[in-house]
């Protein structure tokens, strides 16, 4: 019994002496150097990484027992001389007795002067290293460590945070946030039921502030604070037996946006607000995003909403998303472009798929100020690295788009915007391959192949330039299409370079193959080459229809206040049923040319089409001009042999003439005037005609009689330009026809004028026709109305004086005509007539009584020489 009480006390006196010696390395100051390394293996165990602690560990000992260490650093597992933390206080507190039976249990930590540094490198690599370690080694004291790292190790303790500096710097985009909290504190509830998490403090200069509650296993809620910008999630834990995770309600208000980029460090180029909502549901590692609205007003007047669901936001997988946009204030629409100068996008919708890291652009509608346009689809589009540069703009690289069916695209491109919200630092090539369906409406043979090419185009100079474009024909023996073209600047002729040929080899086979009723008319080439320089552009046009050439050439100069072209139009020899043909051809391809996309009026309440942009006073209103026009010989029209004339334009009085066209021996001369800035929709003509035959304009009018004589003229009208019927239905003016020395296949105008028995024994009669010793018409045009006073014609032997008018709009004619013997106006008419109703089926009657019959002032001499083809009543005297 003695041995076994001194066993006892001997080993009382053991345990008192380890006890004390623990004790003692635990809490004495001279044991500091032993204490750190345990401490550093206990929390390098319990964060799941390497912690070194630079400075001291003491510890004060209780029930409750206190640590305190200085000068803790963990550095990066994956870039080398980095810390990913350094803090210069750590206090926490753990349950002593439970710590010496192998349990940890520490809480209650405070950590002042925290500095983390959050980094992602050029190539991806990160500070951090997101753990899995279950069951890691036991430690020198056989303390079991089942932690996944530093969060998983917070979880449950309560933490209070101090002069925290927070830098998340991900090279890759660009991005960095840096955090400066004055606190952050993590509180556990109690009987284990959730934590709470609250900090403020600033980020990147702006003020932040963060508020969480977190019920365990019930629903949480997350508000924080970004400047202006604010952040809310209401969500809830999903049970394990569903699957686990979370999901709830996302909110965001940015406040005003350009603040926003100020704390993105981007450059604050728009203002405005936006406004977000989302269901979110993640379950690793899916994040599911449904019910997705988003708004985005900007200050200008701007509106883009964005609505639709993402099955994988992570995964990129399964996106469904409308868009439309309208780019300028609501019921302020900029005016409707006549010009295209004038342009404006004024708006856009589509509808984007997407999955496999690719989107579609579905029916997207770009709405502009002049017109529609509809494509069907774009895409796959698939984006690079969106990330922050170093002057403040944001970049997107690495953009590979394409249009057209997946297997066979239209457009292949790849490319990048250096600065995305501006839209400006773009640049881009790629390669096309677009069947001729697309081109033409009614394509009935594939025999037209495709054409295939390559572009390229930048505004990296700070202009749009086109680098490159090269397109030609492949797969086809009927059309042969070649162009090149470059362009340094599109909004003038520096650099630019530019080569189109279009040959079809049989007009009437390549009609058949678009669907269109042929046209006999042979070989067909149109070529255009133009080069450019600093100060001027110059081209050569050509044209070969048939056998018949035409050539344009033209320089245009921009050196001085105005821009002018000056060249000649000309042709040795031209056959007028080439030209025809050519006309023809032409028009049959614009009828059947496709406009991709662009809805008509009546569908989209557009107001045309990009054509309509492109119109003749423009030109003129933008430039002086000076070209001759020379074709010397013109065959196939045997009235009409050749034809020259000058079109010139100076500060938007355009004038083209005289036009000279030799005509069955005569001649037409004519200029034509229009004032692009007072009166752009008035083109005045006037002119003169020369011996033009009346035997060949009788033969053209198909009538029963035939005629002899030369007619000479002049006229001076004006009307809308718009086109032919609104000219001629609108036409102002004056025009006057003379004619001497001709005749008519009929003797019933000596009939009218003689009577029956003289005109019976007449020579007239006997050799079948009246010679015609002149001719006046002097009529006056008003807006389809024509009218006369004093339309004379006159033989040897009898005057005919007629009066009236006629409309053709209006259908209607009202004509009164006489003829008398020469040098007798108040002798009596012997058969008076007038010619009235419609000009479609006018009715002619005979009149019983004489309309010019006396004057009223009572004059009835006439002069002793009379002047031909004057009214004789109006010649008379007293």
């Amino acid at each position: 019994m003695t041995a076994i009480l001194r066993i006892a006390r001997r080993a009382a006196l053991l345990a008192a002496l380890v006890f004390v010696l623990i004790w003692s390395v635990l809490a004495l100051p001279i044991f500091s150097g032993l204490r750190t390394p345990i401490l550093e293996k206990i929390l390098s165990e319990q964060i799941g990484q390497a912690l070194y602690i630079k400075g001291d560990v003491s510890i004060i000992l209780g029930a409750t027992s206190h640590v305190r260490a200085t000068k803790v650093e963990v550095p990066s597992e994956t870039i080398e001389n980095m810390n990913l933390a350094a803090l210069e206080v750590l206090e926490l507190e753990f349950n002593f007795p439970a710590l010496i039976s192998g349990q940890i249990d520490f809480d209650n930590l405070i950590i002042d002067g925290l500095n983390v540094q959050l980094l992602t490198d050029t190539a991806g690599t990160q500070s951090w290293v997101a753990t899995d370690r279950p069951e890691v080694s036991v430690t020198a004291l056989g303390i079991q460590n089942d932690t996944d790292g530093i969060l998983d190790f917070l979880s449950d303790k309560t933490v209070t945070f101090s002069s925290v500096d927070l830098i998340v710097d991900n090279e890759t985009t660009g991005f960095e946030f840096d955090f400066k909290l004055t606190n952050l504190h993590l509180d556990q509830l109690g009987d284990n039921s959730g934590a709470t998490v609250t900090s403020r403090g600033t980020v990147n200069g702006q003020s932040f502030q963060i508020k969480g509650d977190y019920p365990r296993g019930q629903p949480f809620t997350t508000d924080a604070n970004f400047g202006a910008t604010t952040l809310g999630f209401n969500g809830r834990p999903i049970t394990s037996q569903n699957g686990g995770g979370f999901e709830g309600k996302l909110t965001l208000d940015t406040g005003e946006i350009g603040d926003l980029l100020e704390l993105l460090r981007l450059d604050r180029d728009i203002e405005g607000q936006a406004t977000l909502a989302a269901d979110v549901k993640n379950q690793n590692p899916i994040l599911k995003v449904s019910d997705f609205s988003t708004a985005l007003n900007l200050s200008n007047g701007q509106l883009l909403t964005a609505t639709g669901s993402v099955d994988d936001l992570i995964g990129f997988e399964g996106i469904d998303i409308a868009i439309d946009g309208r780019f300028y204030p609501q019921g302020d629409p900029p005016e409707t472009a006549t010009d295209l100068k004038d342009l404006k996008l004024t708006g856009l919708s589509t509808h984007i798929v997407g999955a496999d890291d690719a989107l579609e652009f579905q029916d997207l509608t770009l709405t502009t100020n002049a017109f529609d346009n509809e494509l069907k689809q774009i895409g796959p589009v698939r984006f690079g690295r969106l990330f922050r540069a170093d002057k403040g703009n944001l970049m997107l690289e690495n953009i590979a788009l394409q249009a057209g069916p997946l297997d066979r695209p239209y457009f292949i491109a790849n490319g990048n915007i250096k600065d995305l919200l501006r839209l400006k630092e773009i640049d881009f090539s790629g390669t096309m391959s677009i069947p001729s369906s697309l081109f033409f409406r009614d394509l009935s043979a594939a025999s037209l192949g495709s054409v295939e090419g390559s572009f390229s185009v930048d505004d990296l100079q700070g202009f749009l330039s086109l680098n490159e474009f090269d397109a030609q024909t492949v797969d086809t023996e009927i059309w042969e299409l070649r162009t090149k073209a470059k362009l340094g600047n599109v909004n003038n002729f520096e650099n630019l370079s530019f080569d189109f040929n279009l040959a079809v080899k049989d007009s009437a086979e390549f009609l058949a193959a678009i669907g269109q009723k042929s046209v006999i008319a042979g070989p067909l080439k149109v070529s255009i080459t133009a080069s450019g320089k600093q100060n001027g552009l110059s081209s050569v046009i050509a044209l070969i229809s048939g056998k018949s050439e035409l050539s344009a050439n033209l320089e245009t100069s921009t050196a001085g206040a105005r821009a002018l072209t000056k060249g000649k139009i000309s042709s040795q020899s031209i056959a007028l049923q080439d030209i025809k043909n050519a006309v023809a051809v032409g028009s049959r391809i614009a009828t059947s040319f496709r406009q991709p996309g662009t809805r008509s009026a009546k569908r989209s309440g557009s107001k045309g089409n990009p054509t309509d942009l492109i119109e003749a006073e423009d030109f003129l209103l933008d430039q002086d001009v000076d070209v001759s026009i020379d074709i010397k010989k013109i065959k196939g029209e045997q009235a009409i042999t050749s034809l020259s004339s000058h079109l010139k334009a100076k500060d938007g009085l355009a004038q083209l003439g005289p036009v000279d066209v030799a005509y069955d021996g005569g001649h037409f001369s004519a200029t034509a005037k229009m004032n692009m800035v007072k009166s752009p929709q008035l083109l005045s003509l006037q002119g003169t005609i020369k011996d033009w035959n009346l035997a060949t304009l009788f033969k053209e009018f198909d009538t029963k009689y035939s005629a002899v004589g030369r007619l000479h003229g002049s006229f001076e009208l004006s009307g809308n330009r718009r086109s032919l019927n609104s000219y001629i239905n609108s036409m102002k003016g004056s025009a006057s026809i003379l004619m001497s020395n001709g005749g008519i296949s009929t003797s019933l105008l000596e009939l009218s004028g003689l009577g029956i028995f003289p005109w019976l024994i007449s020579e007239e009669l006997r050799k079948g026709y009246s010679k015609i010793t002149c001719l006046a018409v002097p009529i006056k045009i008003d807006a389809g109305n024509v009218s006369f006073s004093s339309f004379v014609a006159e033989t040897q032997k009898v005057q005919l004086v007629a009066h009236g008018d006629l409309d053709w709009i209006k259908n209607t004619i009202s004509v009164q005509a006489e003829a008398r013997k020469l040098g007798r106006p108040l002798s009596r008419s012997a058969w008076p007539f007038e010619v009235v109703g419609t000009l479609t089926h006018p009715k002619i009657k005979l009149l019983h009584h004489n309309i010019f019959q006396k004057r009223a002032d009572g004059s009835t001499e006439l002069p002793e020489h009379r002047k031909s083809c004057v009214p004789d009543i109006n010649q008379l005297r007293k």
